[in-house]
């Protein structure tokens, strides 16, 4: 399963709402957008457009992972099936939707997040759901290597297409005289090359003085 930003969001939201606000469940095109869009616990905060959602739950609908709910009123409603594609509980969808609308985040962190759909769970419950969906095959999750002034490891979802991860910051500043020492390598390679030419020239050349001459 690979889903784009837009997708990830809106299977996030429609199960974030079925956990925290069923009654509202399933949810109407509109009110996905503004849940796609809600300022809070989102990360990144978007401002996607009704077109933008529409076509994102076309392309959800034909991979199976969002169906269209008629009948009960005018206005078509949506539902997810992520639980019915990949097998997952409540607590497990509870855990992959905050890590779908926030991105990598620490068990710790996620503790108090969980508890509002309904999981209230030590961190270490939490740590051992997210162990076990790593185990998966394919894995639904993995943690992340220790990044700078982090004290504790993220873990981030693996549903996504790749367009979602940042992309990596360089470890110094951006600045002419950081990039001082690659360029200066790149330099001297070049040189070296040229220089290696023109040693294999002069060896040519060499050869061919010291050759006697053909055809006196």
């Amino acid at each position: 399963m690979k889903l784009d930003p837009t997708e990830q969001r809106i299977v996030g939201v429609l199960i974030e709402k079925q956990l925290s606000v069923p009654d509202s469940y399933p949810l109407s095109e509109n009110a996905l957008v503004d849940g796609c869009n809600q300022k809070s616990n989102r990360d990144p905060t978007t401002e996607l457009v009704a077109f933008q959602v529409a076509g994102a739950l076309m392309a959800l609908q034909q991979k199976g992972v969002v169906a269209r709910v008629d009948g009960g009123g005018r206005v078509a409603r949506y539902r997810h099936k992520l639980d019915e594609v990949l097998h997952l509980g409540a607590h497990e969808l509870a855990v992959v939707a905050e890590l779908l609308l926030r991105g990598a985040q620490a068990a710790g962190a996620l503790k108090p997040r969980v508890a509002r759909m309904g999981y209230h769970a030590t961190e270490e419950q939490i740590g051992d759901l997210l162990r076990q969906l790593a185990a998966r095959s394919p894995a639904l999750v993995e943690l992340l290597p220790l990044g700078p002034r982090e004290r504790d490891r993220r873990w981030r979802h693996r549903l996504g297409d790749g367009t979602e991860l940042p992309v990596a910051a360089p470890t110094l500043a951006a600045s002419p005289r950081a990039a001082v020492p690659g360029a200066e390598a790149d330099d001297l390679r070049r040189r070296v090359e040229v220089l290696e030419a023109e040693v294999v020239r002069l060896r040519a050349d060499i050869v061919r003085l010291q050759s006697p001459n053909q055809g006196d």
